[in-house]
């Protein structure tokens, strides 16, 4: 994520951008685009390591042989995809809101 958010704001891993033509473009070099999308690896394979196993340790933390607990283990997994659904439908809404400015200029 640091690397994606370096590749954003220092100037030198920007690409440069004409917001001004009929139909806005940016030029990215090989070293900007290399930034980039390295980024993009590094978080999706710390994503793909993080997630599946997110779900186990906390399961892992119920007693399948206890009534009591086996209804809160249901009740964790239910808490827990909905917070990743909520995370989720957030980030997407607050990106919507982000880019409108920029999305409104470009037309």
């Amino acid at each position: 994520m640091a690397l994606l958010t370096l590749s954003a704001s220092i100037h030198g891993l920007k690409p440069t951008c004409d917001y001004y033509s009929a139909s806005p473009v940016c030029h990215a070099t090989g070293s900007q685009t290399s930034v980039f999308f390295v980024g993009l690896y590094l978080i999706a394979l710390g994503t793909g390591g993080i997630k599946p196993c997110t779900s186990s340790f906390g399961a892992d933390q119920f007693d399948d042989s206890d009534p009591g607990e086996k209804a809160r283990k249901g009740s964790f997994f239910n808490w827990f995809y909905l917070s990743i659904n909520i995370g989720a439908l957030e980030k997407g809404v607050n990106h919507t809101v982000a880019r409108a400015p920029f999305l409104l200029r470009c037309r």
